[in-house]
This record gives C-alpha cells, sequence and structure tokens, in this order.
C-alpha cells in the first residue's frame, strides 16, 4: 500500500544545528521506486520516504527534489515532488550540476528493484518500462560534479555494488585503519569534484528490511537505511570515513544474512566525508 502524505507534510530539522542558508550549499535528490509489479510493492521503500525525506530535508540548504513512484504531497517551501521518469531524474542531476560549485554538496537517496543484466550491467525498473542502468548513472553523477562540488550518493538496493559504484574501494584493515584495496584505479583528468557512494551490500546481497515497532518512523524501513541514519544522529558534526564503515557494518552484520555495507569513490585519501550535511 502507498504510504499516506500525511506523514510527509511537516519537515522539521532533526541537525542540533541547521544548515545555513549563506553557504556552502547542499542539494537534496530522493529516488525511491516502491513497485516491482503490479502486485509487488518494497515496503522498506514506501517506509523509508518519510524518514530519509525528512532527514535529507534538515539537511538541504537548496531545493530537495523527491521522484518516487508513491503518491505523496509536501508543504516543504524547498521541496519538489517530481515524476518519476528516465529524463526527469537526468534533467534533475544536470540542472544541480549546473549550480554545484567548490565547497558545495549534493546527497542522494536511491532506493528501489534492480535488476542485473551480467556482471558488468545492472538496472533500477522505473514505471513504463524504463530501465536506470547504473554504469549511466555513475557518469551523470561525476558530470555533474565536475566543477568542483561533492556528491554523495546513498544506495540501499539489492546487488548494490553492481548497480553503483566509484573507481576505488575503501575498506578497513586488521587495524582499523582505512585502505584501498584498488587505489591504483584513477579518473580521467579534469574532473575536478568527487563522488562518493555509500552502499548497503557487496555483489551477490540483497537489500534487507527491518520492522520499527514504535516511535515516529514506526513500520518497514531498509535495514541499512536505518543504521546509517541512526550513526549521524549519534555522531553529529564531520563523519569520519573509517568509523562509518566500521559502524555500517558491525551493526548490520546482526542481521542473520549479514550484508556489509561498502563506500567507493573517485579519490583516495577521504578521511572526513561531507556526508548529508552542508560542506564545512
Amino acid at each position: 500500500m502507498a504510504q499516506s502524505s500525511d506523514n510527509l507534510k511537516t519537515l522539521a530539522p532533526t541537525l542540533a544545528t541547521p544548515p545555513s542558508a549563506s553557504g556552502p550549499y547542499t542539494y537534496s535528490i530522493f529516488v525511491g521506486m516502491a513497485k516491482v509489479d503490479a502486485d509487488t510493492d518494497l515496503q522498506g521503500v514506501e517506509g523509508d520516504i518519510s524518514l530519509v525525506v525528512e532527514e535529507l530535508g534538515a539537511r538541504t540548504t537548496k531545493t530537495l527534489y523527491v521522484i518516487t513512484d508513491v503518491p505523496l504531497q509536501t508543504n516543504g517551501d524547498r521541496t519538489l515532488v517530481l515524476p518519476p521518469t528516465l529524463q526527469c531524474l537526468k534533467s534533475t542531476i544536470e540542472e544541480v550540476g549546473k549550480v554545484l560549485g567548490p565547497r558545495d554538496s549534493c546527497q542522494i537517496y536511491l532506493g528501489g528493484h534492480i535488476e542485473i543484466e551480467n556482471e558488468e550491467k545492472s538496472f533500477m525498473a522505473l514505471p513504463g518500462g524504463e530501465r536506470l542502468y547504473g554504469n549511466v548513472l555513475a557518469t551523470w553523477l561525476k558530470d555533474a560534479a565536475s566543477r568542483g562540488g561533492s556528491i554523495v550518493a546513498l544506495v540501499d538496493v539489492c546487488h548494490s555494488t553492481t548497480f553503483l559504484k566509484m573507481p576505488i574501494a575503501y575498506d578497513i584493515n586488521a587495524d582499523g585503519l582505512l585502505h584501498y584495496p584498488n587505489g591504483g584505479a584513477r579518473e580521467p583528468q579534469g574532473r575536478e569534484g568527487q563522488v562518493i557512494v555509500i552502499s548497503s551490500t557487496k555483489c551477490g546481497q540483497l537489500a534487507r528490511t527491518i520492522e520499527i515497532s514504535e516511535g515516529k518512523y514506526a513500520g518497514w524501513h531498509g535495514f541499512f537505511t536505518w543504521v546509517f541514519f541512526d550513526y549521524l544522529q549519534k555522531h553529529p558534526g564531520s563523519v569520519d570515513t573509517a568509523g562509518l564503515l566500521l559502524y555500517l557494518r558491525k551493526h548490520c552484520s546482526y542481521h542473520p544474512e549479514k550484508p556489509s555495507p561498502q563506500i567507493s569513490a573517485t579519490a583516495t585519501g577521504l578521511r572526513q566525508l561531507p556526508i548529508f550535511q552542508p560542506s564545512a
């Protein structure tokens, strides 16, 4: 069942210090496709809308774009609900890229159903039979960051690193320190910004849901999404890359299927991440 739009009418900031409106600027894009087929909806995607849109709204100084197949409406002054089409998503990313300057950031959330064609190609199903291919999305994001901004994508889907990843993988060694298994990978010269992808699963793993029994967001949620925003609530301010990855993996490992979150980026050495907050 589609979630009631009433849950989205009040987007009260949840940060101790709301983001500055004077810059650097933060843009947000929520992409949530709950419909798998005529008879199946993803409960986690539906349940996450109110949580994620409110969290993004609290961290957005410019426009929050909401692209979803779940009918809803919002009263936020800076929130724009758009049709769930491939062209709409492409145009939105391009629009943000044109104004995303150095020290600005764009936070993107993606939830939906993923189909794998082969080891190199997978796509998110959109209404009307359209397909959002991960390799195409990666190109859009890199182009949008090319003027010097930072883009952080939170991807809570099955096989998420198969769907979307950047060239350089981040990992934790035995001493709890960051290292880069393929640190020799490099982006072509001329790209000034950075793209960071925080993924719920590695290749071959399914994204998991969790049922929250009480509180403001009682209902079904993406397990990874819930853990991620729990981390942000407990660790305000700058986000330590190693600390975030360790926290995500530790808490996601409590699930019987043990999904393994991943971080990848277009550059090494990102010890502090502009994750879902204005850049410093």
